[in-house]
């Protein structure tokens, strides 16, 4: 039918295909309702005089439709500068391209056939009976607040960090915790320092961000300071110093004092990624950066990704704690 042609009747319609009129009532109303046909007082019902004409002929399916304009979509720099980055590149190809893998050998994934699933589908279960109408609602952009204030304790408690409820923020892993502290913190050409080697999701958003990212090596108890200082003002430093990814280094006090002294007399910000060190094979766990920072120059950050697992960021509100 030609934009501006007269459509066949509700009854007429019922008849040829054999089913309800009131199935044809609510086709009609349908097409009226997105904008296909027109209904007017005294000119009754029409197709639309504007629609292109590509939306009125019956073709066949194509997977990838090519577009009319000649003008491509620009990325902004943010995307331009993730794009071009050649890590990226070549993990995207082999993500890509590789064939299945018979045995997979990645480091960092929990147990799964450890974690205790019966009683957490109990306990799943029983918190879902009692939820309230108030649950469902919108929450607080810095999420619940009773989870706040039992992490709160838990983190007092376990990892030695000074912090109220107000002050955590629950995210959706730590990748998007580093993601807020760059965006909040970080200007183009501001210095961003990581250790060398790091985890590289770190690098790829500050070097999105536009920020002059440098690398220091790292021994067996962390970062070098002693190369971190010569590099002039920092605005933001990555560091994991209660086990180094991927060196597994614990920074010693000495070493975090001497940190937390360079970036007070810097104005840096630390940002402490915490990812699993609950876990030890002896002894308990070494206490966070935080617990020694009495300026406010550490952002503390840590996950539930491996004493829980990984999944629970796309099935609940948040896996992941920041201070």
């Amino acid at each position: 039918m030609r934009p501006g042609s007269r459509p066949p009747s509700t009854r007429w319609l019922a008849l040829e295909l054999g089913i309800s009129r009131n199935t044809a009532l609510l086709a009609h109303e349908q097409l009226i309702a997105e904008g296909y046909l027109t209904a007017g007082s005294h000119a009754g019902t029409n197709v639309a005089a504007e629609l292109p004409a590509n939306l009125t002929s019956v073709a066949p399916y194509q997977v990838a439709r090519k577009h009319a304009t000649a003008s491509a979509v620009r990325l902004s720099g943010f995307a331009s500068r993730v794009a071009d980055d050649p890590v990226n590149a070549a993990l995207i190809r082999e993500i890509l391209l590789r064939p299945p893998l018979p045995y997979d050998f990645r480091y960092g994934r929990p147990s799964f056939a450890d974690f205790p699933h019966a009683t957490w589908d109990r306990t799943l279960a029983r918190r879902a009976r009692r939820r309230s109408i108030g649950d469902l609602d919108y929450g607080a952009p810095e999420r619940v607040a009773p989870l706040r204030k039992e992490l709160a304790d838990y983190l007092r408690r376990a990892r030695a960090v000074n912090c109220s409820p107000e002050q955590i923020l629950i995210v959706s892993g730590s990748q998007q915790a580093i993601d807020l502290a760059v965006r909040v913190l970080v200007d183009r050409g501001d210095r961003v320092v990581l250790e060398n080697p790091h985890y590289f999701p770190a690098r790829n958003v500050s070097r999105a961000a536009g920020a002059a990212v440098e690398f220091v090596d790292v021994d067996e108890q962390g970062m070098k300071l002693s190369l971190a200082a010569k590099r002039g003002r920092v605005k933001l430093i990555f560091v994991t110093p209660s086990h180094q990814f991927p060196t597994e280094a614990l920074m010693p006090f000495g070493r975090r004092l001497e940190l937390l002294a360079w970036a007070n007399r810097t104005g840096a910000v630390i940002f402490e990624d915490d990812y699993d060190s609950e876990y030890r094979y002896s002894g308990r766990p070494v206490e966070a950066l935080q617990a020694l920072d009495d300026s406010g120059h550490v952002l503390y950050s840590g996950t539930f990704s491996k004493t829980m697992f990984p999944g629970l960021a796309a099935r609940l509100p948040g896996s992941s704690k920041s201070t």
